[in-house]
């Protein structure tokens, strides 16, 4: 659990410096962005900047729409975390909100709930907050969690009414772009020596 609560404080901080405008029409054209170590696919706008990792301390993928002049960009991003035992994702989300006391400190939930996300069961939540630049941000954050791997992705914007009522619900398409691979199952799980061993 400390190595999940590392990636997601490691994906909160990220967000905690991403804000701006998304412009993403229509016919946006996308790109398929996936993990370096093969565990999903997402497809984010092909004008967005895209950075991955294979750190068990980093986002596995972090995009953010172009920078805006005396702003950050919108940013989704994706965190894995093989855990020890299995996570249902309002635990998943449990979770999430231990490493967020550690890193934004206080933040106001606008909803969450169970819902889907790419097809899949998903507990999600919106939240609003205040980045440490003093800038009002809001920030949808679900749940996936298959087994013992829980994927957490995250959209963030600016924390202003034309901001949430155009881009949190595009964020929320470009998240719903997410897709497990089955072609990296998570490792077998650790195992803890009885006693005498």
């Amino acid at each position: 659990m400390k190595r999940m609560s590392a990636m997601l404080g490691a994906a909160v901080v990220v967000g905690t410096m991403m804000i701006s405008t998304l412009t993403m029409s229509q016919g946006a054209t996308l790109k398929n962005v996936r993990d370096p170590l093969g565990r999903f696919a997402i497809s984010v706008p092909a004008t967005w900047n895209v950075q991955t990792s294979t750190s068990s301390r980093a986002a596995a993928v972090k995009t953010a729409a172009p920078t805006p002049s005396g702003g950050l960009p919108d940013s989704v991003d994706v965190i894995v975390q093989d855990t020890f035992s299995p996570l249902s994702p309002q635990a998943c989300i449990g979770e999430a909100d231990t490493v967020m006391r550690f890193t934004i400190h206080n933040w106001t939930t606008v909803q969450q709930g169970a819902t889907t996300l790419g097809g899949l069961p998903a507990y999600s939540r919106v939240y609003a907050w205040r980045a440490p630049t003093g800038q009002q941000r809001q920030s949808v954050q679900s749940c996936v969690t298959m087994g013992r791997r829980a994927f957490v992705i995250v959209g963030t914007t600016a924390n202003t009414p034309i901001n949430v009522r155009q881009n949190l619900p595009q964020l929320q398409q470009i998240m719903n772009t997410f897709q497990p691979l089955a072609s990296a199952p998570p490792p077998a799980a650790p195992t803890t020596p009885g006693p005498g061993h």
